[in-house]
């Protein structure tokens, strides 16, 4: 195993655990916020994220995506690193500003033409969109500098901050009061940035190199059809041809499948700066070998749990979220049994943006959010909740081929098909066992042995097609042996040498 791959899983296992957690806060709020406000006041929680989210990829202006790429080792040691993230900050602060300024005026707006209790809505939705967006600079420039063990830690301690703060805020304000754990999941790492800022070095413009310019202005574009179209944009369209109640089922599929892809889109800032660091050396056999290892391993874990999960939603949906969802459960399905797309497109965009050619991410978002808009203007009218899901659906399976076909072209990495066949196949058994389980049984029952039978299935099936590669499994025992406690070694060993016993 080389020292890139070696750090590469380091880092990426450092950002999953603790993205496990703040993903099991996430969704523990999502859930208590439907428990406590219905399909439409979640619908409404889910809006203002939306809004939030999409404000913050607007003000950035791609500079978190060029520190995340640039103020690394390509940027040397020393006080290099430094002047570049005083030129972005500054930069940032600007266009900071004018969206704020741009959000004060709507507020003010929405106060004179309908009541206060609206606009103190916006308001909790203007302060998510500075938490958000400054967090996401902080984090930025932490990971680019390898400190990801650094936002674990903040990441944690958000997540644990957020469950009691949207429970007593939508106990005691509805959803405006539920904003209030969102807002503070971000704090943490955000208040980190001033740590990261050295203010005895000059703030020049030309520690951004026209280069640099160029790179995040294609990924800032990239990132607001992502955000602004690819996110979340079916929102607008159940909104406005059926209901908030809609949106409230919407992001409650999406809030399970989001588990998923949530999952690869952190561990996407340690796969963009050791696939940038591969470019850097020009070894492109080592990141054929890193590209390919990356995506049968995630493909691995992927693949069972989206599957697997669409096939016990019937009983998994009512079950979380209460008995009001149960129109949510078709959608859900579909969201979740192709999110899979999703993980892997993460992989290729990584290695896209690693490349430096971020314009050929430009022209695939491009077509992706152009479909979408499409799609969305047919399906929603014709079949509601289940054609915005189908239409999602397609829009990852045309994605996912764009970005392949891109990485190769930038890149000369290919796919990994023939692992990601027997992988697949090994999948569709086990959601097929799940959902014997799910068929034959019902509620808590149901779900609880549906798991363990459909795991049990696909670990059987892994081994008699012999998916798992030698070294993919020596790959993992050795980034994670010595972390594990005896007991979990021993097991993780015995469970590696029944995968692959070669």
């Amino acid at each position: 195993m080389s020292a890139s791959e070696s750090n590469l899983l380091k880092s990426s296992l450092i950002s999953l655990a603790a993205t496990l957690i703040s993903l099991a806060a996430g969704f523990a709020s999502s859930v208590i916020a439907a428990r406590l406000l219905g399909p439409a006041g979640s619908g409404k929680v889910a809006y203002a994220l939306w809004i939030a989210t999409s404000a913050a990829a607007l003000a950035d202006m791609g500079l978190p995506q060029t520190l995340l790429r640039n103020a690394g080792s390509l940027s040397g040691e020393g006080n290099a690193w430094k002047a570049l993230v005083r030129a972005a900050l500054r930069s940032f602060m600007i266009s900071v500003l004018m969206v704020g300024v741009g959000i004060i005026i709507f507020v003010a707006i929405t106060y004179v033409h309908r009541d206060a209790r609206h606009a103190w809505f916006w308001v909790m939705t203007a302060l998510l969109f500075l938490s958000y967006a400054f967090h996401v600079f902080s984090t930025a420039v932490a990971r680019s500098r390898n400190r990801f063990a650094e936002t674990a830690r903040t990441t944690v301690i958000g997540g644990m901050m957020q469950i009691p703060l949207v429970f007593i805020g939508a106990w005691l304000l509805g959803p405006t009061g539920a904003l209030a754990g969102y807002i503070a999941r971000y704090l943490p790492q955000a208040l980190r940035l001033r740590d990261y800022v050295d203010r005895s070095i000059t703030a020049s413009g030309n520690a951004l190199t026209p280069e640099m310019h160029r790179y995040g202005r294609y990924m800032w574009l990239s990132d607001l059809i992502e955000i602004l179209v690819l996110s979340r944009i079916e929102f607008l369209f159940l909104g406005f041809f059926l209901s908030s109640s809609a949106v409230g089922y919407f992001a409650a599929g999406l809030g399970l499948a989001g588990l998923i892809e949530q999952i690869m889109l952190q561990i996407s800032p340690a796969l963009i700066v050791n696939f940038a660091d591969g470019h850097a050396k020009g070894d492109r056999p080592a990141l054929q070998l890193v590209y390919q290892r990356v995506i049968r391993i995630v493909a691995l874990v992927m693949l069972p749990v989206s599957l697997g999960g669409a096939a016990i939603m019937p009983d998994l949906m009512p079950l979380i979220f209460g008995d009001d969802f149960k129109p949510a459960v078709l959608s859900a399905a579909i969201l979740l049994a192709s999110v899979w797309l999703a993980g892997l497109s993460v992989i290729a965009w990584g290695m896209i943006g690693a490349s430096g050619r971020s314009i050929l991410l430009l022209r695939v978002q491009i077509t992706s959010g152009l479909s979408t808009m499409l799609l969305l203007a047919v399906m929603v009218p014709l079949a509601g909740l289940e054609g915005a899901a189908i239409a999602r659906a397609t829009i990852g399976i045309l994605t996912f081929i764009l970005l392949a076909w891109a990485a190769r072209k930038s890149s000369q990495v290919v796919i990994p098909f023939g692992a990601l066949i027997k992988t697949m196949a090994a999948a569709v058994i086990c959601a097929a066992a799940s959902g014997i389980a799910i068929y034959y049984l019902e509620g808590i029952p149901a779900v609880a042995t549906a798991i363990p039978v459909g795991a049990i299935t696909y670990l059987l099936v892994l081994r008699m097609l012999r998916v798992v590669a030698p070294g993919d499994g020596q790959l993992l025992l050795d980034a994670i042996g010595d972390r594990l406690p005896r007991p979990a070694r021993s097991l993780v060993n015995g469970l590696m040498a029944f995968l692959s016993p070669a």
